[in-house]
């Protein structure tokens, strides 16, 4: 029966391969991680063209506005800033892989090892994985539907220009989506590992109302201390890819932050101007609305479906504390063995809690999400008023 899973995730990878975004290989069989002459040189040769179609782009003074046939100049103004930030975070994310090429490897094969040691991932990931490359197939196509839909109004400027926002739109699209698949994995392991924990405190529980502590008694809690000790080291190795994570695309996150607030601010602001002046007199077709509509919806989607991935995390490892709190209503002390594993679990958490931030500046929670998500609203409706008002 052929793995569509497996299928979807290798097309990814040859999809990284061809637009340069890859720049080593590795053998998920193996777990290998490997740099070959071939890819650096396909890589380097990839983000050589592209820096030098930007240059021309820049260069040649090519219209901007490809989207309104006829818009006034906040439209102009709304959709450079969107698109060169755009730019911009696409050559941050293909400078950074070279620079941090090898905290990018160790990622790699971390991610590789903890798929190898639990298969099972797979099956527990499938659905998010089938999510995301939905929403993001979808987002990618209906940006070159409407690039093609735009080909007859374009000179030779506008031409590489649209190509510039392609390649860049492609590559976030994907840095974006191999962060969620590692993400992904972590979620799915963390719910591994608190089905584990939970099995050890409820027979901790069990064996503390016991009256007879034989030898048999010793021996079952040194095996939970021994389960207690792999939830420990498989928790720090979780908790140290979080920490990789942040190091490896903490810019990446950052420009991709950034690109969601805008975005979402200057499309809001472009629905309102569709809603306003109508799609008659932009000159937009009711094709190119109605790809518009649902370009921003997925947009949406995509940014929702990112960032609750990670408030995930957060929420199983609060799971995983208060599982650990369970310990408190123990009927009476244990083995002094497994005492001390509780102990030792609880003093590395406290000493190292987890914590998703972007460039360790702004924290990832749900009221960091909140705060975000209201800055949002009020900059739309400053910028509607604006236009209200000067337009």
């Amino acid at each position: 029966m052929v793995d569509w899973v497996v299928l979807l995730l290798k097309a990814v990878h040859i999809y990284c391969y061809l637009i340069g975004l890859s720049n080593f290989e590795f053998d998920c069989r193996t777990g290998r991680v490997f740099k070959s002459r071939r890819c650096t040189i396909y890589a380097f040769m990839a983000n050589i063209f592209i820096l030098i179609t930007i240059i021309y782009n820049f260069t040649a003074h090519g219209d901007t506005n490809l989207l309104f046939q006829s818009a006034n100049k906040l439209h102009e103004y709304v959709i450079i800033i969107m698109s060169g930030l755009k730019i911009v975070a696409g050559l941050i994310t293909v400078l950074n892989r070279w620079l941090q090429r090898g905290q990018m490897m160790q990622l790699v094969k971390d991610v590789i090892r903890l798929y190898m040691i639990n298969p099972q991932l797979k099956s527990m990931i499938r659905w998010g994985i089938l999510l995301k490359a939905f929403i993001s197939f979808a987002i990618e196509l209906l940006q070159v539907t409407l690039s093609v839909d735009a080909l007859d109004r374009q000179g030779t400027a506008e031409m590489m220009g649209l190509l510039v926002k392609l390649c860049v739109s492609f590559i976030m699209n994907l840095a974006i989506s191999q962060h969620f698949l590692v993400i992904l994995l972590i979620r799915a392991q963390y719910r591994i590992m608190n089905a584990k924990l939970r099995m050890v405190i409820e027979e901790s529980r069990r064996l503390s109302f016991l009256q007879l502590r034989n030898g048999a008694f010793m021996t079952r809690c040194c095996y939970l201390s021994d389960q207690l000790e792999d939830i420990g080291e498989v928790q720090s190795q979780l908790q140290s890819m979080v920490g990789q994570l942040d190091e490896v695309f903490g810019m990446q996150g950052l420009m991709a932050y950034s690109e969601y607030y805008l975005s979402i601010v200057g499309t809001s602001y472009m629905s309102y101007s569709i809603y306003k002046y109508g799609p008659h007199n932009l000159k937009l077709s009711a094709k190119t609305s109605i790809i518009v509509c649902i370009l921003i919806t997925l947009f949406y989607l995509d940014a929702l479906v990112n960032c609750n991935n990670m408030l995930r995390v957060l929420d199983h490892h609060k799971d995983f504390l208060g599982l650990l709190e369970e310990r408190t209503v123990f009927a009476s002390s244990l083995d002094i063995r497994l005492e001390e594993s509780f102990e030792s679990l609880q003093l590395q958490l406290a000493r190292n809690p987890l914590k998703i931030n972007v460039m360790g500046m702004f924290p990832i929670t749900r009221g960091s999400t909140a705060a975000m998500c209201a800055s949002v609203i009020v900059n739309s409706i400053f910028l509607i008023q604006f236009d209200m008002e000067f337009f």
